[in-house]
């Protein structure tokens, strides 16, 4: 059988007057075959498109969305998971299939929802600047916490952003409002979560997750690729940037103590008095609904949790602590010790063994000394010279023998 070009090129050849015995010269088909295609030209052959194969991800698409609804993205992951459902595709058809899907989540329009009274907060860092205590410079680090109803906000300064300042700031908020939303929402901050596992599934930190059961609320992470979830958050940080720390520009603080006294300030008076741009109603308008949806703080205390940091004592008896020294008894130099910040005092302590309690520094490279931690202290130290022999020169000893002792040997003898 003829292809439907061969044929339309017989057709021209002989439209051009050709005969039948010179086209089969020229295409090398038999004159039988090319006068059965001449009388019937409506016999040419016809194609439809090609059926394509069915790919072998297409059975696992539908286990595919769920998990990307759940927030598994990771290639690797997902390819696991299907080899354990006896998927016997490459990890590159996977890959090409995810490609779009990301793409497309990343583009589809947001639909914004509002969280109702008491169900969440959100919670963020965002960078402030630098503070500078004469001997150094530090990043400053803005903390936010905004509940999702009412857009009520609470922010506060700091240093760092470890494990312990997060969670004295979570209730810092907490004893504010004098309550404590259903859940609050994270990034993917380090100090709230540790990874995911073999499944994709969230790792939470233990102490942080042993935190939210302690205050009762469910922590949540902002999902991969959709960070609009967390836009009440985002615009919370902005608005602090371009409001409060835009303000301070020329009349900057005198440090970090007064830094966070104007923020309060801003807070009470600004921030949470303003009508929201979004709601259209005044924020503390909107808290009375939020309280009363939360659950109480009722005198509950604060989680027991300190920073505890491992220190080598030095051979000067000194323990180095946040760009700071402190001194510790001298018979503990050279071992190892725990250093715990309890905020109006640091305390370090070897094994069970509190050895030392200090007043932090009031600035960095400030050398903290109780006198007592160094009494005693040998002052002597190893030798450093060189262990010598001293020799006294003397003249050889001679034995003395008689002269009849010398004449035997002349003669032959022994002596």
């Amino acid at each position: 059988m003829l292809r439907r070009r061969d044929v339309d090129e017989v057709v021209e050849l002989k439209r051009q007057g050709l005969s039948i015995r010179a086209i089969s010269r020229l295409t090398g088909y038999h004159r039988t075959t090319i006068t059965r295609y001449l009388q019937a030209p409506t016999a040419r052959p016809v194609y439809g498109p090609r059926v394509s194969a069915q790919s072998k991800l297409e059975p696992f698409k539908v286990y595919l969305k769920e998990r990307l609804q759940a927030g598994v993205w990771n290639g690797a992951v997902l390819l696991r998971e299907l080899r354990d459902r006896n998927y016997s595709g490459g990890y590159t058809i996977l890959t090409d299939w995810l490609r779009p899907q990301r793409k497309q989540a990343e583009s589809l329009a947001v639909q914004r929802f509002e969280t109702p009274p008491g169900k969440q907060a959100q919670v963020d860092w965002g960078h402030l600047g630098a503070v500078s205590d004469g001997d150094g410079e530090r990043k400053l680090w803005g903390f936010t916490m905004t509940l999702g109803y009412s857009r009520r906000l609470m922010a506060e300064a700091a240093t760092d952003q470890k494990l312990g300042t997060l969670l004295r700031m979570h209730e810092t908020a907490f004893y504010d409002w004098g309550a404590v939303p259903d859940e609050i929402l994270y990034d993917r901050m380090k100090t709230v979560w540790t990874g995911t596992d073999e499944r994709g599934e969230i790792v939470w930190n233990a102490i942080f997750l042993d935190f939210a059961r302690y205050w009762g609320f469910t922590p949540r992470l902002c999902r991969p690729y959709r960070a609009q979830t967390k836009g009440k958050v985002e615009s919370g940080v902005k608005y602090l940037r371009r409001n409060f720390v835009c303000g301070l520009q020329g009349r900057e603080p005198a440090g970090l103590i007064d830094l966070n006294g104007q923020l309060r300030w801003w807070l009470a008076e600004v921030a949470n008095q303003r009508v929201h741009g979004t709601t259209h109603e005044q924020v503390m308008a909107r808290w009375e609904a939020d309280r009363a949806a939360m659950h109480p703080v009722n005198g509950r205390p604060p989680y027991p949790y300190m920073d505890d940091e491992q220190r080598k004592v030095a051979r000067d008896a000194y323990v180095s602590w946040n760009g700071s020294r402190y001194s510790v008894p001298w018979r503990y130099a050279g071992k190892e010790v725990w250093v715990r910040d309890h905020g109006p005092s640091v305390e370090i302590r070897y094994s069970s063994e509190r050895i030392a309690v200090h007043a932090p520094a009031t600035k960095r490279h400030q050398v903290v000394t109780l006198r007592h931690h160094h009494v005693g202290i040998p002052t002597h130290s190893r030798q450093s010279v060189k262990t010598l022999i001293h020799i006294a020169q003397s003249a050889p000893v001679v034995e003395h023998r008689p002269l009849a002792a010398y004449e035997a040997v002349a003669c032959g003898g022994a002596l």
